[in-house]
């Protein structure tokens, strides 16, 4: 299971710094908004800035499973007119805090980004598995479905492969459980 990786750890900076030239992680309090939907940031933070002030802030929720690999999620938070950083957006698994990862750089054009992904072991079946995300990405926002949010219709020509990584990340996942117990929660 993914958890939010330790703002401070050399291993997290370092990851930032190569995703943001110069990045710095920050620690953000979790705060959802009751009565919106999980994962949607982009609409829920402007939708919020428009209501109450402050401003969006664009880069990247930092996860990791640790001591197996770490990710970077395209992600936006509220900043309050005060200046607090808060994220107001639900998550299917709530957290208290996140790693967040400001991009200057970066601008939100009402497409999907894909994950930044890197092993922190020397394993094939985790590289293989990152792999896996990263063609589920590919499939999942091709052609016209790059621009679409919630429940998505793989398209037929994918079908097949698209169940074939599935499969194949299902066995993956219990296989990387086993091997790297400690990174995997009681039950998870």
């Amino acid at each position: 299971m993914l958890k939010a990786a330790a703002h401070d750890a050399p291993h997290t900076q370092e990851f930032c710094r190569n995703v943001v030239t110069n990045g710095a992680p920050i620690n953000v309090t979790c705060r959802p908004l009751p009565n919106y939907p999980e994962n949607e940031c982009f609409p829920i933070v402007e939708e919020y800035v428009a209501d109450n002030g402050g401003e969006r802030i664009i880069g990247w929720a930092i996860w990791e499973r640790r001591g197996v690999f770490i990710e970077a999620e395209f992600h936006a938070i509220w900043r309050s007119p005060e200046g607090e950083n808060i994220d107001i957006v639900p998550r299917l698994f709530p957290v208290d805090s996140i790693t967040f990862l400001p991009d200057p750089n970066k601008r939100y054009v009402g497409l999907q980004v894909d994950n930044v992904r890197k092993p922190l072991v020397k394993d094939n079946d985790v590289i293989r598995y990152l792999y896996l995300f990263k063609r589920k990405f590919e499939i999942m926002n091709s052609g016209d479905l790059a621009g679409q949010y919630g429940r998505i219709a793989i398209p037929k020509k994918f079908e097949r492969e698209f169940a074939m990584l599935i499969k194949e990340a299902d066995v993956l996942e219990r296989r990387l459980a086993k091997r790297y117990p400690s990174a995997t929660p009681a039950g998870g």
